[in-house]
């Protein structure tokens, strides 16, 4: 129910009770007066009547003039003589009348009160030869009456009470009716309009405030409140491009880190067929003459040639990618897998490491950029073959799971591509593994580490809308498992 439509009801109820009691009162204060009327114009009747039979000789009227007095003034007119007090009731005098008249007889006083007939009055009727009112004989009784119900409430009373207290309860409804509407209906829904494009996202609304009360102080509120939400939602989207151009750097940073690193281990890579172009080609100078032996050297060298070639290539198309590229698109896990492991062979060879790749049979694509991709996969080999300074096997696998997020069990599965990489190495602490995951942290102070390897992972990972599980290995050493939709 609206606050208007409780307001009108409340105050037609408040009124309609209101009014019911003035009516009720009225209708008292009526009969009240009424009565008082009708004493009044007893009092009067009596008197000129009481002044006609009191004219000596007395004598009581007979029916039929009673009668004809009763027409004339409008009473029931009842001359009782004081003989008839001994005497039993009879048609025309009732034993009520009879016992009034006694009792008037004994104490000549003016009585009206309502009996079972109606309302009566009724006087002592005095010989006028006695000297003094206390001493006069009593020759009888005057009494008038009437029916109770000309002093009583009636049905028209009742009908014009409940009249008027329905057409005040319709009036009072319907002006406050009009008035609720106006002064707070329309308010209301002022601010419920500006509270709805509130929550579509629509900052801009604002509320005028026409009046200064409670509801334009809600209004003035709204405002304040509406420009506090921009002002946060500015400084909100400030701090998300900082943040983000924060983590461009950081991760622009940490692939810098990795090309020198991989820049290293290829340098000395690269020497081992450049020695051999060398020796052949001295060997070729020497045998010169030779056609076999010309031919036989000039086909390892331009072997080896091609082999630092497919070396320089794969570190120059790791390289020319940019960091942060929104180069998205549907990507093979298997192939960028492939690419990687022979991007790191080198790196994997001089560390004697052994690799293992477990690739699942149509495995379905992710949508992503393949740059960001294989810089989280190179992070997490080149993580796993540091974490064996001994040598050890590095076992890389694909699949297909139906599983759901961490946090939403209760939702329906979904199939994420899952790609694990694990090591034989040393293994994670317990202690720091909730840590591996945060800005410059790192285990290898010293050693070249940034700590921002995982760092970087983590948020890129996230970027794909996919998590990284972290556990230890059955056969020693730790598990990455990373979960991307597929």
């Amino acid at each position: 129910m609206k606050v208007a439509t409780r307001i009108t009801v409340a105050t037609a109820v408040v009124v309609a009770l209101a009014s019911a009691a003035y009516a009720y009162f009225d209708l008292r204060a009526r009969e009240t007066e009424r009565r008082t009327t009708l004493d009044r114009e007893a009092r009067a009747v009596t008197s000129t009547l009481r002044s006609n039979l009191e004219v000596p000789p007395f004598r009581a009227p007979s029916e039929a003039q009673q009668r004809d007095l009763s027409k004339a003034s409008g009473w029931k007119v009842t001359v009782i003589a004081a003989a008839r007090a001994t005497l039993p009731p009879s048609s025309d005098v009732s034993d009520v009348q009879l016992r009034r008249l006694r009792t008037m007889i004994d104490v000549p006083i003016a009585r009206s009160d309502f009996d079972t007939d109606g309302f009566f009055y009724a006087v002592p009727l005095r010989a006028p030869q006695a000297p003094s009112s206390e001493e006069r004989e009593i020759l009888g009784m005057l009494e008038i009456s009437r029916p109770a119900d000309i002093i009583h409430v009636t049905g028209d009373d009742l009908a014009r009470a409940a009249a008027l207290v329905l057409l005040i309860v319709v009036v009072t409804t319907i002006v406050v009716g009009v008035l609720a509407s106006r002064f707070v209906s329309r308010p209301i829904k002022k601010l419920l309009r500006g509270i709805d494009d509130v929550a579509k996202g629509d900052l801009s609304h604002v509320i005028l405030s026409e009046r200064d009360d409670e509801i334009g102080q809600i209004a003035t509120r709204f405002n304040d409140m509406t420009f506090s939400l921009r002002e946060s939602r500015g400084e909100t989207q400030r701090q998300n491009e900082a943040k983000l151009a924060l983590e461009q750097r950081l991760g622009q940073t940490e692939k810098l880190a990795t090309i020198g690193q991989l820049a290293a281990e290829i340098a000395h890579e690269v020497g081992t067929p450049l020695n051999v172009i060398a020796g052949r080609a001295r060997s070729i100078q020497k045998k010169s003459r030779d056609p076999d032996a010309v031919e036989k050297n000039a086909e390892i060298v331009a072997e080896q040639t091609a082999r630092i070639t497919r070396i320089i290539q794969r570190l120059l198309d790791f390289t020319r990618r940019k960091v942060g590229s929104a180069a998205t698109g549907q990507v093979s896990l298997n192939d960028l897998l492939q690419t990687t492991i022979e991007l790191l062979a080198g790196q994997f060879s001089s560390a004697k490491v052994k690799t293992r790749l477990d690739r699942a049979d149509a495995l379905p694509k992710v949508n992503g950029d393949a740059d960001r991709l294989q810089q989280v996969l190179i992070n997490l080999l080149l993580n796993a073959v540091q974490a064996m300074p001994e040598g050890g096997t590095l076992t890389v696998e694909t699949r297909l799971v139906k599983r759901t997020r961490p946090g939403l069990e209760s939702n329906a599965e979904q199939n994420f591509i899952r790609f694990s990489i694990r090591d034989t190495g040393i293994g994670i602490p317990a202690e720091i593994k909730d840590k591996i995951f945060d800005p410059f942290y790192t285990t290898k102070e010293g050693q070249g580490g940034t700590g921002l390897g995982l760092a970087v992972v983590s948020g890129i990972v996230k970027e794909h809308d996919g998590w990284i599980d972290v556990e230890d290995s059955d056969g020693g050493g730790t598990v990455f498992r990373v979960y991307l939709p597929a």
